[in-house]
């Protein structure tokens, strides 16, 4: 009888060692494909040439990114550290560190998971909404 409480108590242990915590779909790391600036006519990768990449894990998230507008020949280098929430599709994104100082601070955004691509939309009002114009940013999975 020992035994096989042993028994069932070694099995339990192996099982419940094997079970992975489930993480957010947006933890892993993400490449840009798409960019529209609310400001702006041209479109990434439609005009402006480079690459971004960004992160998320446990509540952290970091980017880097170079780009290059076609009416210059000056490199725009984006790169960028915070924390973030996330409840739904409504994403708070913590800016800490950032390449433009005027950047730094809390952005509010929607943001949609579909299958491989992650899309994220702003600025949005306190409520989420977003304006007649927006950013888009669209990424795909890398891992």
């Amino acid at each position: 009888m020992k035994r096989v409480i042993f028994l069932s108590l070694i099995i339990l242990l192996i099982i419940g060692s094997c079970i992975q915590e489930k993480k957010s779909p947006i933890e892993g790391a993400w490449k840009l494909v798409y960019l529209k600036n609310r400001s702006m006519e041209e479109t990434f990768p439609a005009q402006i040439s480079g690459e971004q990449v960004k992160m998320f894990l446990n509540g952290h998230l970091t980017w880097v990114g170079q780009f290059k507008l076609p009416t210059d020949t000056t490199i725009l280098y984006d790169y960028g550290l915070g924390t973030y929430t996330i409840d739904g599709n409504k994403f708070i994104e913590n800016v800490k560190i950032h390449g433009q100082k005027s950047a730094i601070g809390t952005k509010k955004m929607i943001m949609e998971i579909r299958n491989d691509t992650l899309i994220q939309m702003y600025p949005t009002d306190e409520n989420f909404n977003l304006p007649e114009k927006y950013h888009i940013f669209k990424y795909i999975r890398l891992e």
